[in-house]
């Protein structure tokens, strides 16, 4: 599973992750984010001051419009709009589908109507629906990861789209930077780069959501995955890395705050 930063619409890298994505040998689902779409509806919410019910309906309608939009401009691209489509599609032999997430995401009361969820959290959402073991987020932000102890880190093999996952350990002493806010949130004042250095045991829910790479509910809805984050330099080994079935970018171990962490 794979989520499409709605930031890159604007971006010459849209279309390198695109076809780097496109080498994966196994079943694939990109889901879409917001992009321009979903930055009409936080103006027009500051503007017009509709509630943030309206608003998350509309955010939905935004991913769903970044769906056509790429759905039109790669064809092969088979549009779902719930895991049971995804399954029939990829029978058919479509290699990647497509999530227009509407349908499913309005029929599903338990999802919070607020700006604490967004496409992040909707994918994590979408890849535990279709039991994903794994979801790579791609922003338009770089995360560089080292381990502090010198040890180096081998980066994680990707499995194939299959119903079994499970919790996986937390790193060691991993640091990030970020170096941009996250995209679909609402405007917070930008910061040009953030560290973030999780504790020896693990990153929690709150050290994921403070550094801005993820929204306050993704811990939650990532509980069980394998999540990835892959930024414009990890273009460089992206579609070498795909058309080996492994995942591009850098590796998180999320983990729910009000949760024991767990120990490396």
């Amino acid at each position: 599973m794979a989520k499409i930063g709605g930031s890159l619409w604007a971006s010459p890298t849209l279309k390198a992750w695109l076809a780097a994505l496109k080498l994966f040998p196994h079943r694939l689902t990109i889901v879409p984010g917001g992009g321009p779409f979903a930055d009409a509806v936080r103006r027009a919410q500051h503007t017009i001051g509709f509630s943030d019910r309206a608003a998350h309906r509309m955010a939905l309608l935004a991913m769903e419009q970044y769906a056509i939009a790429l759905a039109d401009l790669h064809p092969e691209f088979a549009a779902v709009a719930t895991p049971q489509e995804g399954f029939a599609a990829h029978r058919r032999g479509a290699a990647v589908a497509l999530w227009r997430p509407v349908a499913m995401a309005s029929a599903a009361p338990h999802i919070p109507e607020s700006w604490d969820i967004t496409s992040d959290s909707l994918a994590a959402w979408y890849a535990s629906e279709a039991g994903a073991s794994a979801l790579l987020l791609v922003k338009s932000v770089d995360i560089a990861s080292r381990v502090t102890d010198g040890n180096p880190r081998s980066r994680a093999e990707e499995a194939p789209e299959e119903p079994s996952r499970s919790t996986r350990a937390s790193s060691r002493g991993r640091r990030m930077k970020v170096s941009s806010s996250f995209e679909t949130r609402p405007p917070v004042a930008p910061q040009d780069e953030e560290t973030f250095t999780p504790s020896s045991d693990g990153a929690s829910g709150d050290d994921l959501v403070g550094a801005g790479v993820v929204d306050p509910m993704f811990p939650h809805y990532a509980r069980g995955l394998r999540v990835f984050i892959a930024g414009p330099s990890d273009l460089r080994d992206a579609g070498e890395r795909s058309s080996r079935g492994t995942v591009p970018g850098v590796e998180l171990h999320v983990l729910n705050s009000r949760e024991q962490k767990i120990a490396s």
